[in-house]
């Protein structure tokens, strides 16, 4: 049995989740977040924490009312009756708006979903990507910023890519420039400088993103098809990745 926590209560995953009216599995309107912890300690916490109210506010219109220590505290518990608190955790929160009973009403009550699982430590080794053209990133979208429960132009992208015999697709925007990958962000190094795309251009707002521009020499930049190709190094990061050098794989 696995513990999850639903709504202000801790249940276990045998009892029934998903409302038939919860715009969340109805019309996608909610968010969610994966958060690393190494032998139970949360990495980037605050951080992840913090996104998870802000796109909650920009996508459904209201965020969690709960705050960090209560957040963390429900972590904690999680891992721990999960026998997962050593090692590496994946701990995902999903918010969605809620039940709704027509597809586009405003969503006024919360659900609010956390659970608690092992994961993989993360590896060195160099990502096989492939460019992927269809399912561009909408450039200058506030909402592609947010991590949406939507994820179907990503796992079209994903599955052309491995069609391709690459692990992840780098994605391109609406103006015909790099964005990111489908779960992950990109950065080039041009003669020792880090670059990354502005998230006007359709990028996702990673946690480890953030961070590698608050805490190394970083320009947010477009980075146009040719420039990534010539680049001296590409990689691609996220929570759980890391900062992670790419292989291109070309058609």
């Amino acid at each position: 049995m696995t513990l999850l926590y639903l709504n202000g209560a801790f249940i276990d995953d045998k009892t029934p989740l998903i409302s038939h009216k919860d715009c969340g599995f109805t019309t996608g309107i909610g968010i969610f977040d994966s958060m690393l912890a190494i032998d139970g300690v949360l990495q980037n916490g605050l951080d992840h924490f913090d996104r998870i109210r802000h796109d909650s506010r920009i996508v459904i219109g209201q965020r969690p009312s709960f705050d960090y220590d209560h957040f963390s505290s429900i972590c904690a518990k999680l891992m721990a009756e999960n026998n997962c608190g050593a090692g590496f955790t994946r701990i995902r929160t999903t918010v969605t708006g809620g039940m709704v009973n027509t597809p586009l009403e405003e969503a006024t009550n919360l659900t609010i979903l956390i659970d608690a699982a092992p994961c993989r430590p993360p590896s060195e080794t160099p990502i096989a990507c492939a460019i992927i053209y269809d399912f561009p990133r909408v450039a200058g979208c506030v909402l592609e910023n947010c991590k949406r429960l939507d994820y179907s132009r990503s796992y079209n992208a994903r599955r052309a890519a491995k069609t391709m015999g690459a692990e992840e697709a780098i994605m391109i925007n609406t103006n015909g420039n790099i964005a990111c990958g489908a779960t992950s962000n990109i950065f080039i190094e041009e003669h020792g400088t880090l670059i990354t795309p502005p998230l006007s251009d359709g990028v996702l707002a990673g946690v480890t993103r953030k961070n590698i521009i608050n805490q190394r020499k970083v320009r947010e930049e477009s980075i146009s098809i040719d420039r990534l190709r010539s680049a001296d190094k590409a990689y691609l990061t996220n929570s759980f990745i890391g900062l992670r050098p790419i292989q291109i794989i070309e058609k």
